[in-house]
């Protein structure tokens, strides 16, 4: 009996463990019914805030410095009606739980720094960036982990004001840290991709460094060529730890060090490198090589 009431008395203390561990998880884990902010409507919050609940964005500008997003971010497709698209601009060293999804006609800038000459803090997205057919991605010294996908793009450049209020199209990556894949699919007649241009300056104070891809890069149905200068898109300079393939594209393909194979597919060009290009005329490929 003496056994018996022992057994009891240390299963009934397991289980007060066990509950006081599950309060103190449901105190600090973000909750499920937090209501989500909706911004610029709701404002733009202050530096250093947490937002548990996510964040939307939607009727034109969110700027979210210093914050910690759990829910995720989401860009709502910009109406055709609009006057400002939906945009989110992330940086300071802001963190992110649950991905940032952008919609139709939305964009988002990451740790821009480039077209404004702040000096930033990289951000760390959990969770990846999806967008489907966005007015523009720009994601400069970012961590961002689940990869990045951009399918298909939209011209909305009649609402594109000054660079530094975001008026780009398709894709810059410049010297981000991802885990998982990127992969970039644009339609006819889009506007240029820049994964990586180290040494060029395409914006006016600086280049787009070097990215590290732990995962592999798709470029398809990008055949971009610009007509004053000659230059495409552009996968220059990275680090990219699975493989690299262009299917249908037109590309600089140079300076990369491929831990799997290059693959081109589908009628795919690589474009000659330019007079003096920084990251030369060849690439470091581990497995195959179909472009060259």
């Amino acid at each position: 009996m003496s056994q018996l009431r022992k057994g009891l008395a240390v299963s009934a203390s397991l289980a007060g463990i066990v509950a006081a561990v599950a309060m103190i998880v449901a105190v600090l884990a973000p909750s499920a019914s937090a209501a989500r902010m909706v911004c610029p409507h709701d404002g733009e919050p202050a530096a250093g805030s947490t937002i548990m609940g996510g964040v939307e964005v939607n009727g034109g500008r969110c700027r979210l410095d210093n914050v910690t997003v759990y829910g995720g971010i989401t860009v709502d497709p910009t109406p055709e009606s609009a006057v400002d698209a939906n945009f989110a601009r992330l940086g300071f060293g802001s963190t992110v739980y649950g991905g940032v999804r952008v919609g139709h006609g939305g964009l988002l800038a990451v740790d821009v720094v480039y077209a404004t000459g702040e000096v930033n803090a990289s951000s760390t997205i959990n969770g990846g960036i999806t967008a489907n057919e966005a007015l523009g991605l720009d994601i400069e010294f970012a961590t961002v982990t689940g990869g990045v996908t951009l399918d298909g793009t939209e011209d909305f450049s009649f609402l594109c004001g000054s660079p530094e209020d975001g008026c780009f199209q398709n894709t810059s990556m410049c010297g981000d840290n991802v885990f998982g894949n990127v992969t970039i699919s644009t339609p006819p007649g889009a506007d240029q991709n820049f994964l990586g241009d180290p040494g060029e300056q395409f914006f006016a104070n600086a280049d787009c460094d070097a990215n590290t891809i732990h995962g592999s890069v798709f470029l398809t149905n990008s055949n971009f060529l610009n007509p004053f200068d000659g230059e495409s898109n552009e996968i220059e300079g990275n680090t990219v730890t699975g493989s690299v393939h262009v299917d249908g594209s037109t590309a600089e393909v140079y300076g990369n060090t491929v831990g799997g194979s290059l693959l081109c597919t589908n009628g795919s060009v690589i474009q000659p490198p330019a007079p003096g290009d920084p990251s030369g005329s060849t690439n470091d490929v581990n497995g195959a090589n179909t472009c060259f």
